[in-house]
This record gives structure tokens, sequence and C-alpha cells, in this order.
């Protein structure tokens, strides 16, 4: 049931509307102790995918924004080694969450307590809490990572971008933007912080070189910004490169 059926199904709770969602897999052999932790993920705008093999959970993380290991149906005899053995799985470009018993604590070294872990069970919407702060400040996936792979959708800051719909979203809202207008934030997005000159997006936006006294790049920059309430003197999204072009701000 999606998070909308679920709203709607609940008497006195208002459908709300999630204009784009993030994928979570969760690992786990036992998955039918993870009922509330799916469904208040689900009802949070999350799509939730569940395995019961580790394998096949993390080739499927490739494409996820957050990976969720549940760790708590283990043996006490089998906590040591499989937590150690963790660490040897491809999840080192993959945001994760492991599901730890209260018990297991006393094994965890120095190397995994850098990781995100959470003991459960846990109090109501404490995952959902979790998963979103851990997506908004992991650097192990950058937006424009997200971007390149097709991820759909990427954060930036506050603001989601769904490629598939060539939607822009802040706070739920989408910011009606042009295709032109889109495309731009899109090609400053994908290079990754780095300058384009004006000559680079006219090439790329509007497959021409000819630059000549023509200020088409500035005027839609201008136009973008005011959509996203961006200001060009203290940029949160588009900063200018005086002389040169722009780029995605810090």
């Amino acid at each position: 049931m999606s998070s909308e059926e679920i709203r709607t199904a609940v008497p006195g709770l208002q459908p709300e509307f999630c204009p784009v969602t993030q994928r979570v897999i969760v690992v786990s052999p036992l998955p039918r102790g993870l009922h509330e932790l799916v469904r208040d993920l689900s009802d949070g705008c999350f799509d939730v995918m569940v395995f019961h093999h580790l394998e096949q959970g993390i080739r499927n993380a490739q494409s996820a924004d957050l990976l969720i290991l549940d760790l708590t149906a283990y043996r006490e005899q089998e906590d040591e080694a499989v937590l150690k053995n963790l660490m040897l799985q491809h999840t080192e470009e993959i945001p994760t969450l492991l599901l730890i018993k209260e018990s297991m604590l006393p094994l965890v070294d120095e190397r995994l307590r850098q990781q995100e872990l959470l003991v459960w069970p846990a109090r109501p919407q404490e995952v959902l809490y979790h998963a979103q702060r851990i997506i908004r400040t992991s650097t192990k996936k950058a937006p424009a990572s997200l971007l390149l792979s097709g991820t759909s959708p990427a954060i930036y800051k506050d603001l989601w971008i769904d490629r598939k719909k060539m939607s822009v979203y802040r706070d739920g809202t989408r910011i009606e933007l042009t295709k032109t207008e889109y495309d731009l934030l899109l090609k400053l997005l994908l290079s990754d912080g780095a300058v384009l000159t004006r000559e680079d997006l006219l090439s790329d936006i509007w497959d021409t070189s000819f630059l000549g006294g023509s200020n088409v790049v500035d005027v839609h920059i201008k136009s973008l910004r005011k959509k996203l309430g961006d200001r060009a003197s203290n940029p949160a999204y588009i900063a200018t490169v005086r002389g040169v072009g722009y780029r995605m701000a810090d």
C-alpha cells in the first residue's frame, strides 16, 4: 500500500501528495519483524523494497538512496562475525543504517562506531527521522552522482529534482520552470560544482557556438534565480564567477 493510500484509509487524515519519493532498500532475514519500520518509511514518502538475502539487497541498493541492514535476527555467537564481515561488503558508496540489538553494542569496535547504528526495536517514527537525516547529510552520494547515475529523485540542498518528470520541488511545492530553465539547472548540477562558461551553456542548451553580443544565458539565469528565490549578491543555488560564467553555490 502506498503512503497516499494509507493516509486515505485512516479516518480524519487528509490525503497528502508525495511529489517525489526516495528509495530505501531493507535487508532482513526475518522481515516480518520490521512491519512498523516499513510502514513508517512508506508513510513518510519513501519507496521501500525488502530483501531476505544480503547479496541481493546490496546489488539492488546500488540505485537506492539508503540501505538498511537488519542484524537483529542473528544469533549471539554470530554477531561479532556478522558485524566484521559486513564491512567487506560493497556498501562504501551507499548511505547505510545498521539495525542492531542492545546486546550487540559491546561487540561494536571503533571501526563500526563510525557507521550509523540504531538499536531496534526503536521508538515510533525514529527510523523515519534517522533515514531523513542520513540521506540529507550523507556525503557518500552527491546529488550530481545521483543525477549522473540516472537515479531519480536527487536532492540539492532543499531542492528535489525529479528527472523522470523533469520537475523541481521545494517543501513539496513544485517550482514552475520552463524547459530551458530546467535544462540550465540540471546542467549546472551535473557539473558537480565546476564553473561553466557562458559558451559552454550556450553550446549545450541552445546548441550553438555563436555568442556575439547575446545575453541570452544571463537572461535565463536571472529568470531561474528569481523562480528559485535566489539572489546574485548572496547566492544559495547559483553563483556567478565574474568574467567566466556560473556554478552551483557552496
